[in-house]
């Protein structure tokens, strides 16, 4: 019941008339109105448990004259009454929801505004404040008092289903498209994404939303099952990955238009602390597929869009998030993987191969690590080019000190000859960036030394090498190898 419908409207009465004064308007009012109208006014108005409804859905608490002002208003300028200053929550309430009724349709930003304070101005309806007031009316106008709270509250919750209904009306007025974005505006400001729970006349708008927006989403289901077959169908036969891309962006417009009408049942679930099942049903179905995208095909991006449409889309369903999030974390680390070993081909292949030289012909392991040395600066520089990652550049440098650390063991165990042992070391230390592969190196040298007789020119290379530790800015492991050296002169 709206305030142009309401019988105190009807005959032009006010909360504090007496039975007299009804019945003398409705006797008035029959000459302008149709007189069964005005006699199921009075009859309204002059039997109190029927008088409560009419009471609540009109202004209580509001002057008489404040009254005509606003029923004025509501004729003549109804937006006007968005920013009037209502003390009484259920009067304000009122207001807004028959000046809503009275407005053409809007934006669907003015909707949102609109819905959320009538929800607002609802949700602080306080049930004890309601009946002092609307009997202190009833003192005045000899009608009986009413004693029950629980009849207050009932007749408050029919309030709530009249709100609905004007909510629902302006609704009405709205392309498809603007009805959704006026629900979706609603729920996300009035639970700030639901992030906490919105007013109950919110959830209400909500709940009769999913159950008209139902059949759609049952068909969009629908629709993105049949192209994740196709997409399927389309990977085990061998197509393209422009011909899968292709597939994709049309999955990928099916499923946005689905979180489009979805979005506001998303964010109320959210708000509520509840899951919502057909987003976490859907989203585990594409999930599936593009695990086996890169489980069984080896299809990294494409895994990788499908993840990345799986976090914007269920960005609000917590525990679709929090799974995707992983999966998406997981497939950027196999991507970075992928990279580092294209970037460190050149490398791997330089170092493999004079690895496996050394292993075939220890004596001539030298050569294997001179070839080494005389490749690998390039090499590093040719990956500075094409990365700025320093784990990148940092895992290429110590490849190469480790292969040449090898070269000089096996070189060294194979002829003794360990002053050019030394010299292979000396270069090794100068690209290792690890920590354990450094003190490694400086475990062989220690190994070396203790195999050689240290004549001066064995001396000049560990010297140098100590130089290099120097020039590399690791002082701590140039002392100890000082230390080692001045224990084996002083032992020797």
């Amino acid at each position: 019941m709206g305030l142009l419908e309401n019988p105190f409207h009807i005959l032009t009465a006010t909360v504090r008339d007496n039975r007299q004064k009804i019945m003398e308007l409705a006797d008035e009012r029959s000459l302008l109105l149709d007189p069964d109208t005005c006699m199921q006014a009075r009859a309204t108005l002059t039997h109190p448990r029927q008088r409560l409804a009419a009471e609540m859905s009109w202004l209580p608490g509001i002057s008489p004259k404040q009254a005509d002002k606003i029923i004025s208003q509501l004729h003549s300028m109804p937006i006007s009454l968005f920013s009037a200053k209502i003390p009484v929550q259920i009067a304000h309430t009122n207001v807004l929801a028959s000046a809503l009724t009275q407005l053409p349709a809007l934006a669907a930003e003015n909707v949102a505004k609109w819905i959320i304070a009538i929800a607002d101005a609802f949700e602080s309806v306080d049930p004890e404040e309601l009946r002092m007031m609307i009997n202190e009316d009833r003192v005045v106008s000899g009608f009986p008092e009413v004693t029950e709270l629980s009849v207050i509250e009932g007749e408050i919750q029919e309030r709530r289903r009249d709100y609905k209904q004007a909510i629902r009306a302006i609704l009405d007025k709205l392309t498809s498209s603007e009805l959704v974005k006026a629900v979706t505006i609603t729920v996300e400001t009035a639970t700030e994404v639901g992030e906490k729970q919105g007013p109950i006349l919110i959830d209400d708008l909500v709940d009769a939303y999913a159950v008209d927006a139902n059949e759609f989403l049952c068909k969009e289901e629908e629709n993105i099952k049949t192209m994740l077959d196709e997409l399927k169908s389309a990977v085990e036969i061998g197509n393209s990955d422009a011909a899968l891309n292709a597939i994709i962006d049309q999955l990928t417009v099916v499923i946005k238009n689905w979180d489009f009408v979805a979005q506001p049942i998303q964010v109320s679930t959210k708000s509520r602390g509840q899951g919502h099942d057909e987003s976490q049903r859907i989203a585990a179905i594409i999930r599936n597929v593009a695990i086996d995208l890169w489980n069984n095909h080896q299809k990294l991006e494409l895994s990788q869009r499908i993840a990345d449409i799986l976090q914007e889309v269920f960005a609000e369903v917590v525990t679709v998030a929090e799974r995707t999030a992983e999966d998406a974390n997981a497939l950027e680390k196999i991507a970075e993987n992928r990279e580092k070993g294209n970037l460190l081909v050149p490398i791997y292949a330089l170092c493999a191969n004079a690895m496996e030289s050394a292993q075939k012909y220890p004596s001539s392991a030298d050569q294997s690590a001179i070839n080494v040395i005389n490749n690998a600066r390039q090499l590093i520089v040719n990956l500075s080019n094409m990365t700025q990652s320093r784990d990148i550049i940092s895992e290429g440098n110590n490849i190469i000190s480790s292969t040449l650390l090898d070269c000089a063991i096996k070189f060294g165990n194979s002829t003794k000859k360990w002053s050019k042992c030394i010299q292979i070391i000396n270069v090794a230390v100068t690209y290792a960036s690890e920590p354990t592969l450094r003190i490694r190196i400086l475990e062989n040298l220690d190994i070396v030394t203790n195999n050689i007789r240290l004549q001066p020119s064995a001396i000049k290379n560990i010297i140098n090498f100590l130089a290099n530790l120097l020039l590399a800015n690791l002082p701590f492991l140039a002392i100890v190898g000082a230390i080692i050296l001045l224990n084996m002169i002083f032992s020797k």
